[in-house]
């Protein structure tokens, strides 16, 4: 059984090459729009951005990546996304952008596609790209959008808010293979619209709180073929997102839907989707079930989904995507309670925690904060849910932390 520190050994991947180094993300600000930078006008339009697909295999033969040239697509796409405005705030901080509005006008964009997609109608793919750009600048200038996702609390039957959060982790794990902007936007895209055949399940189905039938099952399981056929009336340019979205729940051991693909058969940018909608899906509730905490999902994918996922993603997204993320409670091997301040990429199970509950459960009156990266002998033993804190009376529940999950 493989486990989490595993995974995060350095290796050689299944192809024997090396991984990719990751993107510096933290350190890439926005950048103030020059003299020297490409005019808005010499930019390429999102619907090029979107024509052209490096990864995609027989896109040669469907004539989509002779839409432009390489060499013009990274010509006239360097500068997109410079920021034209003023890039830093008084404090001296990167701005992120109005999260709260990138996630509102994506949801809007996505609601929009999934209503129209289900009445027959087309939509425009250009306005769902524009949103992923701006989460992609967001994303780049730092973690923001990124913890928005992983503590925005939404229902089972919210489909577009999954969709979002499947995007925003999808991006995370593109940055970490150090995909282009263009990768990004790409990928972020497709993400965004990779639910959209759900739109066309019996209500009933979607809102089921007990166990589906077989019936329901193999019905629900048609929304990868619902949302390529909603996907293609778009027109032969945007075919290959189409393939992508109907690949989403494929496995690279073939015992995926809805066609049985597998290995190399199956678009990277799918098994990344396909990864982090499953682990969206873990961290949030369900029905029949709590949500796990992020440790615990990653947990399961590394022990229980081995040989469905590719090794080289779970251990990216392992890196991207914070075992224990800030703002997150977190109990230790000497019993004491904290909260994840700060997060490394080269150590992610050894995050910067502030201690603010004694072992016996008593609030500290003064918080302190330790380094575990610097503390080997301190280590995590656990996560914590926040609604398990009682408050500075009560301690933390220890029984309500004691629950089982049912299976997912």
């Amino acid at each position: 059984m493989a486990r989490i520190t595993e995974i995060l050994r350095k290796s050689k991947g299944s192809s024997g090459e090396e991984e990719k180094p990751s993107v510096a993300v933290q350190q890439v600000p926005f950048r103030k729009q020059t003299a020297s930078s490409p005019r808005k006008e010499e930019n390429l339009k999102m619907s090029e951005i979107l024509s052209v697909d490096e990864l995609l295999k027989d896109s040669e033969d469907k004539g989509v990546s002779t839409l432009i040239s390489k060499d013009e697509l990274r010509r006239k796409s360097s500068g997109m996304l410079d920021e034209k405005s003023d890039s830093k705030s008084e404090d001296g901080d990167w701005i992120y952008g109005d999260v709260d509005k990138i996630y509102e006008d994506a949801k809007k964009q996505v609601g929009l596609a999934m209503d129209h997609g289900k009445s027959g109608q087309t939509f425009s793919v250009d306005e769902v790209a524009e949103c992923t750009a701006r989460m992609v600048q967001s994303l780049m200038a730092g973690d923001r959008l990124y913890l928005k996702a992983v503590y925005t609390r939404h229902s089972s039957t919210d489909l577009i808010s999954h969709s979002l959060n499947v995007a925003i982790f999808a991006l995370k794990v593109g940055m970490g293979l150090s995909y282009s902007e263009n990768q990004l936007i790409r990928l972020g895209t497709v993400a965004l619209l990779h639910d959209i055949g759900m739109a066309k399940l019996d209500a009933g189905i979607i809102n089921k709180e007990d166990v589906l039938t077989k019936e329901e099952y193999e019905e629900m399981k048609r929304h990868p073929e619902y949302s390529y056929e909603m996907l293609t009336r778009l027109g032969r340019q945007y075919e290959w997102i189409a393939t992508v979205v109907r690949q989403e729940h494929e496995r690279i051991n073939g015992k995926g839907y809805p066609r049985g693909l597998s290995g190399q058969d199956l678009h990277e940018y799918a098994q990344i989707i396909g990864l982090v909608d499953f682990y969206e899906a873990l961290t949030h509730t369900r029905p029949q079930r709590r949500r796990f905490l992020p440790y615990d999902a990653i947990k399961i994918i590394v022990e229980q989904e081995k040989g469905v996922f590719a090794q080289k993603l779970i251990k990216t997204l392992l890196r991207k995507i914070s075992v224990f993320p800030l703002e997150g409670f977190v109990k230790l091997n000497t019993n004491e309670i904290g909260k994840v301040v700060e997060t490394s990429e080269e150590r992610p199970l050894r995050p910067t925690v502030e201690i603010l509950y004694q072992a016996e459960g008593q609030k500290l009156k003064v918080p302190r904060t330790i380094s575990l990266k610097d503390n080997p002998l301190i280590y995590i033993t656990s996560s914590v849910y926040e609604e398990d804190i009682l408050g500075e009376k009560n301690g933390w529940n220890l029984h309500a932390t004691a629950k089982h999950h049912r299976n997912p």
